[in-house]
């Protein structure tokens, strides 16, 4: 559950209490699903306890956030800004403990961001508006699977060595796995019902960018992971090529 404490952690951070609630509600209701000894107990009525006591007791929280929630609000999320910071900006001030790992993992990063900025562009593009939960669920799920398949094919074409590729979609793993799970559980549940799915596409697009800053914020410590199945591999990027100290094996 590390993962997801941090998660919701740093989404109550960045986008507000109530954001963070909601993610913390699927979160622990996904947990108790996948849970053995509660799995035909609450598989079918956990969703509608926790909408009817949000309703209920704090039918504020979801109608105020529903009707903030317009298509401006997706058209300039934050997370075209946050993109758009990066790899313009902060990518290029990150270094690594050798030449080499700093230019190949800046290349990493930003075909990672832009992919995702593509893909999210594509989404928005689609007639999420008019979807149906399952349809929106599909379309989101869609998103996420061809995100990963285009980055990790841009890379490997790139030449990024293979070795980082799968050790980063290791780190990945984790935080993949629980997007995955938090779209199924927030396109079916009626606490994120809003005109034309904005609700849902605010939120997922929330959960997506703190994604992004798992995987920046963790690459460092991947790299510093990698110990002698880099030496002596070249890279070229720019007109420039790096090669890693050592003996190449």
């Amino acid at each position: 559950m590390m993962e997801e404490i941090k998660l919701i952690v740093q989404i109550v951070k960045d986008h507000g209490f109530w954001t963070g609630f909601g993610v913390s509600i699927v979160i622990f209701l996904i947990w108790l699903i996948k849970s053995e000894w509660v799995r035909k107990m609450l598989a079918k009525t956990g969703d509608r306890i926790v909408e009817w006591f949000m309703k209920t007791r704090h039918p504020e929280a979801t109608e105020s956030l529903a009707r903030k929630i317009g298509d401006s609000d997706i058209t300039n999320h934050e997370v075209f800004k946050y993109i758009r910071l990066w790899k313009y900006a902060r990518i290029q001030s990150i270094s690594f403990s050798t030449e080499f790992r700093t230019v190949v993992f800046r290349k990493y990063l930003y075909i990672y961001l832009e992919s995702y900025k593509e893909n999210l562009k594509e989404f928005m593009e689609s007639e999420y508006e008019k979807m149906e939960p399952a349809e929106i669920k599909s379309a989101f799920l869609d998103m996420i699977n061809k995100t990963i398949y285009d980055y990790e094919r841009k890379m490997a074409d790139q030449g990024i060595p293979k070795v980082i590729i799968e050790k980063m979609r290791v780190k990945n793993n984790d935080t993949i796995t629980l997007i995955i799970d938090l779209i199924e559980g927030i396109c079916s549940s009626a606490f994120y019902e809003s005109e034309n799915n904005y609700l849902k596409t605010y939120s997922i697009f929330n959960i997506i960018m703190t994604v992004l800053d798992n995987t920046l914020s963790s690459s460092g410590k991947v790299c510093d992971s990698i110990n002698g199945e880099l030496a002596g591999l070249s890279f070229s990027d720019g007109g420039r090529t790096v090669t890693e100290p050592g003996k190449k094996h």
